[in-house]
């Protein structure tokens, strides 16, 4: 069986909402919905939560991650979730010589994510011989702008004549 590790970076200061990660949705914090979906899955082998945070990682433990301690100098406002990946990677190869064969990044801030969705991923790697995968949901609402002189425009449609994803939906005339 492919070993695959799960890391999931969970750094505590974050400044759009403190402390999202302990946020609960739910009825429970952002982090236990991606552990839960982590040690639900069949494919992913191992667990392991990354924070600076004593708090997240008691939380962690008793959910059933391991915890890597993440150091200060990657746990900023401009820490990057590959900088925690990483440095799980390296204390583990350095504290037990674990090499996983597939590594797979789960982000708090997704608490839908589901264990047959990760199972699904690896096995779509597997038959495809891919290095990497990435998940994403079509996304259909509209995005403003203000422009230069303070008017909005649409980013990812036009003011003028909106598309619409169902039939029956009104559609803005363009302007007279």
């Amino acid at each position: 069986m492919t070993e695959c590790l799960a890391v999931i970076p969970a750094r505590s200061g974050s400044k759009g909402i403190p402390r999202k990660n302990m946020r609960s949705v739910g009825g429970k914090p952002l982090l236990v919905h991606a552990i839960e979906a982590a040690l639900g899955a069949k494919r992913v082998t191992r667990v392991a939560v990354s924070t600076d945070d004593a708090d997240i990682a008691a939380v962690a433990t008793s959910t059933g991650a391991q915890v890597i301690n993440r150091p200060a100098d990657i746990s900023g406002d401009a820490a990057t979730s590959e900088s925690a990946v990483l440095h799980a990677l390296a204390t583990l190869a350095d504290l037990e010589d674990y090499h996983p064969d597939l590594v797979m990044l789960i982000q708090c801030t997704s608490p839908m994510t589901l264990a047959q969705d990760l199972d699904a991923a690896v096995q779509t790697l597997e038959a495809h011989n891919a290095d990497s995968c990435f998940t994403a949901v079509p996304f259909h609402h509209f995005l403003w702008n203000s422009s230069s002189d303070g008017t909005a425009r649409g980013i990812n449609h036009s003011g003028a004549k909106r598309k619409s994803s169902h039939p029956r939906r009104w559609r803005m005339a363009p302007p007279t």
